[in-house]
């Protein structure tokens, strides 16, 4: 009876082990495919952001070097969905703009110190919102209810505007925040110095892990998987949701055609990742495939 027992609980484990097996999903390699590349006119492209409402990519160019001087020679473009330039200087007069997004017609941009708002209908500044003590204001996302994230990769802090108001959110001492991605109940950061991937809780503040080995982390974009990355220097990763806190998975590496990759988009729809590339010059399309 013993022996019939051990054997029954055998079969059992083993047959409840193939049963798992066959539901568990067979996870799927991430591949980059180029599409598309702009021309050389975007000077120093720092961020991308496409607005599904237009259907159209807006460019933030910085301008010239150093990347930090108020001198007024920034822009924004606007570029097709297949990398056609529709308008070279939708905005000008901006002196480094980088990380945006949208929201009921106006458009956030971070520059330095100070967040502009843009009308997207006439393309005219709306207003200049002055952040005190902001070194250098680098990444933006807008959530669902018109609420601005901002991070100051220099001076460590995430910044939140509310009605055209600007206060501290959280001060991440040493990890120099640079891309961000705000969702429903957390807020992503990648770190430029560090290179971990992390979550914070909107209510509480807990910070977690998602991912590793990021060093100069620049973007992040959603994708159904998890998220994919940039880097400054030039390379590109996936992180995977399901498996938090493991080191990235490196889908590309641009560094030896010095091709950066900094505050990345994406065109969810056609899944379409957008890659600024900083000296570049450029904007470059991939498809987001599987092998």
């Amino acid at each position: 009876m013993k022996h019939f027992t051990l054997l029954f609980a055998f079969l059992f484990i083993g047959l409840t082990s193939c049963k798992l097996n066959k539901k568990a999903p067979i996870q799927k390699e991430i591949v980059l495919n180029k599409l598309w590349e702009t021309d050389t006119l975007m000077k120093t492209c720092e961020a991308v952001r496409y607005d599904k409402v237009k259907d159209v990519i807006y460019v933030s160019n910085m301008g010239n070097v150093p990347t930090d001087a108020k001198d007024g020679d920034g822009t924004m473009s606007i570029i097709s969905t297949e990398g056609k330039t529709l308008n070279q200087n939708w905005v000008t007069n901006l002196n480094a703009p980088k990380g945006s997004n949208y929201y009921k017609g106006k458009l956030y941009i971070a520059d330095i110190d100070a967040i502009i708002k843009i009308d997207i209908k006439s393309g005219s500044t709306e207003k200049i919102i002055k952040v005190e003590n902001s070194i250098f204001l680098n990444d933006l996302d807008v959530d669902t209810n018109g609420h601005a994230y901002i991070t100051d990769s220099r001076d460590s802090k995430v910044y939140k505007l509310v009605n055209d108001e600007v206060s501290v959110w959280l001060d991440l001492k040493g990890l120099n925040p640079n891309g961000i991605l705000v969702e429903k109940d957390r807020v992503l950061v990648v770190s430029f110095s560090k290179g971990d991937f992390i979550a914070i809780d909107k209510n509480t503040k807990e910070q977690t892990v998602i991912a590793t080995g990021i060093i100069k982390g620049d973007g992040i974009v959603p994708i159904k998987e998890g998220y994919i990355v940039s880097t400054w220097p030039g390379e590109i990763f996936f992180v995977d949701k399901t498996q938090p806190g493991v080191p990235a998975i490196k889908l590309l590496d641009t560094q030896e055609e010095k091709l950066n990759a900094a505050d990345i988009g994406i065109i969810p729809d056609k899944k379409i990742l957008l890659v600024p590339t900083f000296y570049g010059n450029k904007v470059v399309a991939y498809k987001i495939g599987y092998k």
